[in-house]
């Protein structure tokens, strides 16, 4: 993940990565601790967590996205109405 991000090419902030690595991070611990119990072997259960890890940056990104652009349709949704005249119906 950390490779990933130091290898990019396009131009990112500090910000930017320092929320992507947490994404990741609190995901793959809260996996970790989710599949303890289910899965036995150690190796599955590690690439189980680096697979979750690993794409939860770009769900995190899709959903602030879609949360951002559902914001943006309900505010052009209200229209202002003029003080002291009554709208017709």
């Amino acid at each position: 993940m950390t490779a990933r991000l130091l290898m990019s090419e396009e131009p990112v902030t500090v910000g930017w990565v320092l929320r992507r690595l947490a994404a990741a991070s609190i995901t793959a611990v809260l996996v970790g601790y989710g599949v303890k119990d289910y899965i036995a072997s150690e190796s599955l259960r590690l690439g189980v967590i680096g697979g979750c890890g690993y794409c939860a940056p770009e769900i995190t990104d899709y959903l602030i996205k879609y949360v951002k652009a559902r914001g943006q349709k309900e505010v052009n949704n209200v229209k202002i109405k003029p003080r002291g005249k009554k709208t017709k119906k």
